[in-house]
């Protein structure tokens, strides 16, 4: 993180700034760094809700022809590539509401947000010089349905297996920012993880 998105992301952490503080420094950032000032509120709510890393902060945000996210797992570079689940009627939504002043309700899907990032992502290919490198899909704006979500993931078992293999990721994560909980993840070796060993912060 270069120091303008850290020094937001911090703040935003650990609760110390007011509401007004905050969206100063917010309005200072370019769109490519509250990109990354995003990016890494996730991974940090991740990385500390697994306990996947020590210091979640210690991460850097990286190109576009790298993945999202570079850290350190065990010493070696270790690279997440991020993708939020939400339906495109969500940010629309709130757009309307904040344009027109109105609050209003919109309906929205569960399966295709999700069937549209695995698919762009595990297309794509990333530069992380044989590093390895998970994909991380998150719930942010959208609340997730498990048990659409369940359901989902088991009727297209295979076609997600398929693009999966062919992907260059060696996890998938699904995790919702809310909870703070793993929702699903896989990888390629051994299949499905089991998550009861997983210990988020309440735990």
């Amino acid at each position: 993180m270069n120091s303008n998105v850290e020094k937001l992301v911090r703040l935003m952490v650990e609760g110390v700034a007011t509401q007004a503080a905050r969206a100063a420094l917010l309005n200072n950032l370019s769109s490519d760094e509250r990109k990354q000032a995003n990016e890494s509120l996730v991974f940090i709510s991740f990385a500390d809700a697994t306990r996947l890393i020590p210091d979640p902060f210690k991460h850097s945000n990286e190109n576009p022809e790298r993945p999202d996210i570079r850290t350190s797992i065990d010493g070696l570079d270790y690279y997440f590539e991020l993708g939020e689940i939400t339906d495109e009627a969500i940010p629309r939504g709130v757009a309307h509401s904040i344009k027109t002043k109105t609050v209003s309700g919109c309906a929205f899907s569960q399966d295709d947000p999700l069937a549209k990032m695995l698919e762009q992502k595990c297309a794509k290919r990333y530069e992380t010089g044989g590093s390895p490198v998970d994909l991380l899909l998150y719930y942010w704006r959208q609340s997730p349905y498990e048990e659409i979500i369940d359901e989902y993931l088991l009727r297209n078992s295979r076609e997600i297996e398929e693009r999966f293999q062919s992907s260059q990721f060696d996890k998938i994560w699904i995790y919702d920012c809310e909870s703070r909980k793993v929702l699903w993840t896989k990888e390629r070796k051994g299949g499905q993880v089991p998550l009861d060993p997983i210990q988020t912060s309440d735990g």
